[in-house]
């Protein structure tokens, strides 16, 4: 019979002194340039590349916990239209992020209260977990092992009753403005997971907070970075490295982090470009009449790729007949992509901006090589990562 099992209890980290190697401080010091460069073209150059990358960072962090839907899918579930589970669960992860990322602007990132709010939004129509929405947990969980008793698990947070106490300490040193932002960022997250403070949820809302901590110390204004889809180009990287936190090596998650954040930057950058060169391919191709209602609805897909009749009307100030007829005009040409059900449920999307998504993650993905550093590339292949 199973009687006991051990824990793993995080130390208090509230005043931990952590200072990094000048290798590592000069990493880091490229992965802000690179954070702030994206940053600045998000809010500047092209304030649509915000909510891509939103998008991205939601749809890769819900696929490392193996919630995944084909675009289409979540097109229709962003436009509140039938889609599936899982389609629904990453539009929440959206929001979520959202959200935490939003009250770090102005208060703690690990703020419990914000935090909380956080996982009601993931969770809240979770059919399994919506009684424990927006709840620090009061039971014991575990990682992987049996769905009924932590046996074989690879991580046991601590109990219950010692929670309240471990995240009011991860906000404190949240709070603190000593320490390089990309670092405190990285172990705030691998505290955050070695916590595991709620049921469920905990890896999509503790990504979360690395982009609230960013945006709280001031190395983001406007743009999301999208880490997750580093993360999810080898999960079993990202859980080595995230594990070994816990192992008292916590500065090889903060290099794998700053190294994924320069990776992250560059190619989000190129997605940029591409995005703002696609309204004068779209003309090219449509070759709308100044003015009309197909000219001008080119000039909104970039913020908003997913529409409807009723949302380009209101957009634009014109009729529903006006509005189809543009719309028609462009899903003729091939900018548009039907992801409606049937005549009830109309709704397009502009398919060049979905595709760049795609794009986006698999270009980071094909680079994974180069997120490993020298220090991480030999913890990997000791652990047996590395070659498989």
């Amino acid at each position: 019979m199973f009687t006991r099992f051990v824990a793993s209890i995080p130390p208090l980290i509230a005043d931990e002194v952590w200072v990094p190697d000048s290798e590592l401080s000069t990493l880091c010091e490229r992965a802000v340039v690179a954070i702030t460069r994206l940053d600045a073209t998000a809010g500047m150059l092209l304030a649509p590349l915000t909510g891509f990358l939103l998008r991205n960072e939601a749809q890769s962090s819900s696929k490392i916990e193996f919630v995944e839907a084909p675009q289409i899918d979540l097109a229709r579930a962003s436009l509140g239209i039938r889609a599936s589970d899982n389609a629904k669960s990453t539009i929440a992860a959206a929001d979520a992020i959202e959200n935490l990322i939003q009250a770090a602007e102005n208060q703690n990132p690990a703020d419990i209260g914000a935090l909380t709010t956080a996982h009601a939004i993931l969770m809240k129509d979770d059919p399994y977990e919506t009684r424990y929405a927006g709840k620090i947990r009061d039971v014991q969980n575990w990682i992987r092992g049996s769905d009924y008793s932590p046996r074989n698990a690879v991580h046991v947070p601590p109990a219950p009753e010692r929670v309240e106490a471990l995240m009011t300490d991860l906000q404190s040193f949240c709070g603190r403005r000593d320490i390089p932002a990309l670092a405190q960022a990285a172990l705030a997250h691998a505290h955050f997971e070695s916590i595991h403070p709620f049921t469920d949820g905990n890896g999509r809302i503790g990504r979360a907070l690395i982009n609230a901590i960013l945006r709280h110390r001031g190395l983001t204004q406007t743009a999301v970075i999208p880490f997750a889809s580093a993360f999810a180009a080898r999960r079993d990287w990202y859980f080595e490295l995230v594990n070994t936190y816990r192992t008292g090596r916590g500065a090889l998650f903060v290099e794998f982090l700053a190294s994924s954040a320069i990776i992250v930057c560059q190619e989000a950058e190129a997605s940029a470009r591409t995005l703002g060169e696609m309204p004068s391919l779209w003309r090219e191709t449509v070759k709308p009449r100044a003015g009309s209602a197909a000219d001008s609805l080119i000039d909104t897909l970039l913020a908003t790729p997913l529409i409807t009749v009723e949302s380009v009307s209101q957009r634009l100030g014109i009729s529903n007949t006006a509005a189809n007829a543009g719309i028609q005009k462009l899903e003729e040409a091939g900018v548009l992509r039907s992801v409606g059900r049937g005549s009830r449920d109309r709704a397009w999307s502009a398919g060049d901006v979905l595709d760049e998504t795609e794009s986006l993650v698999q270009r980071i993905g094909e680079h994974r090589e180069q997120l490993l550093t020298p220090n991480v590339r030999a913890h990997l292949a000791a652990a047996g990562l590395l070659g498989t």
